[in-house]
């Protein structure tokens, strides 16, 4: 659905994008995570038919960016990092001005603008002025005016901008359902671990180059091998631990020692004497906050399983969270130079 060329823009002295050329598949969710100053944006923009190329070219749905402009704008969708919005608006008067600029039907507009807002949980703020808006529900609007032309392909930069935790939930869900429709759909963040778990296919691009590009699952396993759990809790050490190790998908469980406490796991005898302290009961112990780290290698329903589990087990969870890698850490770890060949993404 979209195949760039050797595609570059440069900005006098600086290249933001330098030499790109990826293809992305019809139906993908193809997700391009790099540093600010990458040169996520400034893709976008030409992809979006914003930005001329200062060389190269870009084929979407077949029409090239550089011939065709009026053509890929009609396939295409696009949600900037920041769009405004008009306060003294409705929502439904928003959607509705968007639809006439995009020539839909007077008589198609309720009808298609209702739909819209069904989509992305809107429909119960139709009357209401955009300035009340929570960001969140800002970001989702801009995405049903981003649909208002049934565009084959979604651009979104920087797509969880301003979004809470539940938010991001939401939008994975919606963006599954967008793909179900045979929408195609690149999207960019600063943040990795935002991105992975709803993307089909990553593309890490720094300095203007992809470093590397693939399915989503080989892209994980090449970045990080193995996850790292942090688990806070209540309870029995030596239980909390072994009920962790049995379950599907961790490779280890270890306790994090804290405020100099000593590790003692070379032995289940060792783990024993630290969980219980010097008068074998552990009183103490047992009502002290402690966090234990869960090498895994499961996906996130084995992680679910795994927190399940533990509570079952009766270890009183207080947090279960993964540690995210930093970009630069994931970055630095790379082999080789960022090269400027074609990237096949399906």
């Amino acid at each position: 659905m979209i195949e760039t060329r050797e595609l570059t823009k440069i900005f006098g002295k600086t290249t933001a994008v330098d030499r790109l050329s990826i293809q992305v598949g019809a139906g993908s969710i193809f997700g391009i995570v790099g540093p600010n100053g990458a040169g996520k944006t400034t893709l976008m923009r030409m992809l979006a038919t914003l930005l001329p190329p200062t060389s190269g070219d870009a084929l979407v749905g077949g029409a090239s960016i550089r011939r065709h402009a009026a053509r890929v704008r009609r396939l295409v969708g696009y949600l900037p990092d920041a769009s405004g919005v008009y306060p003294d608006m409705t929502v439904a008067e928003y959607m509705s001005f968007f639809a006439a600029c995009y020539g839909v039907p007077a008589s198609d507009r309720a009808a298609l603008i209702g739909d819209l807002l069904t989509l992305v949980d809107l429909s119960h703020r139709r009357d209401e002025p955009m300035e009340k808006l929570s960001p969140g529900m800002r970001r989702r609007l801009g995405l049903a005016r981003a649909l208002v032309h049934d565009p084959h392909v979604l651009l979104l930069d920087d797509a969880t901008a301003g979004l809470d935790p539940r938010a991001r939930v939401e939008l994975r869900e919606l963006l599954k359902e967008l793909r179900s429709m045979n929408k195609t759909i690149v999207l960019t963040s600063h943040i990795l671990a935002e991105l992975e778990d709803m993307c089909t296919h990553i593309a890490i691009l720094e300095r203007g180059r992809i470093l590397v590009a693939g399915e989503s699952a080989v892209i994980r396993a090449r970045l990080r091998p193995h996850r790292i759990i942090a688990v806070r809790f209540f309870g029995n050490v030596e239980m909390a631990v072994n009920q962790a190790r049995t379950g599907q998908g961790v490779v280890d469980a270890q306790l994090v020692p804290t405020h100099g406490q000593a590790m003692r796991e070379e032995s289940a005898t060792g783990m024993s004497e630290f969980a219980n302290g010097e008068d074998g009961m552990g009183t103490g112990m047992l009502h002290a906050l402690k966090e234990m780290q869960i090498v895994f290698a499961g996906d996130y329903s084995d992680a679910t399983e795994l927190l399940r589990h533990l509570m079952r087990t009766g270890v009183q969870v207080v947090s279960f969270s993964e540690q995210a890698d930093s970009l630069e850490k994931i970055l630095t770890g790379l082999n080789g130079p960022a090269q400027p060949g074609p990237a096949r993404t399906g």
